[in-house]
């Protein structure tokens, strides 16, 4: 497992190349990459405090997760990424950083830049593993995704003009057809629950109401306007 953090503005970007033991996401064989986008504030809550307590971890994602329906800060705090073993993952990479011999590089320099796009050359990439992707500069998702065998990412910031290049990569996120429709030039990502709403976007083939017929990696509809798909994908909340 490879691992490369670096701060800019108030977030630390983690960037880790290595294989997943999660069979939705991709074949345990294959390499992937993986993007996590932390506050400073929860970095630095992790360094300083010897029990961190999980629900203050994510009420202090306002700069990493912004104004995310399902964050910490201002949302339900029902993200998935709040659960208890992949906020025992978080808590494991930060401290494991902490403990490095050399701080977080400070900004994203060339050299860091052409070593990420040399990892996922032939990769799957997942972008937004925890945090939200588009933080990232848009030069550095175009050349990952550019380079990559295959990649998905996910945003809430859809919205957002300062957002908007981020489609060419990322599916928005949205909770109905409706809501994707108002999301002019983006492809949607619908997570709706079917007791009360329906859809006629595609459904995810990595679900479990598809019968999980693939994985991500395979996948990869979930790739923005410049990837493998061209409708809308579905999945059910459950």
């Amino acid at each position: 497992m490879k691992r490369i953090a670096f701060t800019l503005g108030d977030n630390l970007f983690v960037v880790r190349v290595g294989k997943t033991t999660n069979a939705k996401i991709a074949d345990p064989k294959q390499r992937v990459v993986q993007t996590y986008t932390f506050s400073l504030k929860q970095w630095e809550y992790v360094k300083n405090t010897a029990k961190p307590d999980r629900e203050q971890f994510f009420k202090l994602d306002g700069s990493n997760c912004l104004d995310c329906p399902l964050s910490g800060n201002s949302g339900n705090g029902k993200c998935y990424t709040h659960k208890y073993m992949q906020y025992s993952g978080f808590l494991s990479m930060l401290r494991s950083i902490a403990k490095d011999p050399e701080p977080p590089r400070k900004g994203l320099s060339l050299e860091t830049y052409e070593l990420i796009r040399s990892w996922c050359i032939d990769s799957y990439v997942r972008f937004g593993t925890y945090g939200e992707p588009s933080l990232l500069p848009i030069d550095l998702v175009r050349a990952m995704a550019l380079n990559a065998k295959s990649w998905t990412g996910y945003t809430h910031q859809a919205r957002k003009p300062w957002a908007s290049d981020y489609k060419s990569f990322f599916m928005a996120s949205a909770h109905s057809d409706k809501e994707a429709a108002s999301l002019t030039g983006w492809r949607s990502f619908i997570a709706y629950d079917p007791k009360t709403t329906e859809s006629s976007a595609v459904t995810c083939p990595a679900s479990k109401e598809a019968g999980y017929k693939s994985i991500c990696s395979k996948c990869s509809l979930c790739s923005g306007t410049s990837g493998k798909g061209r409708k809308n994908v579905k999945i059910q909340t459950h």
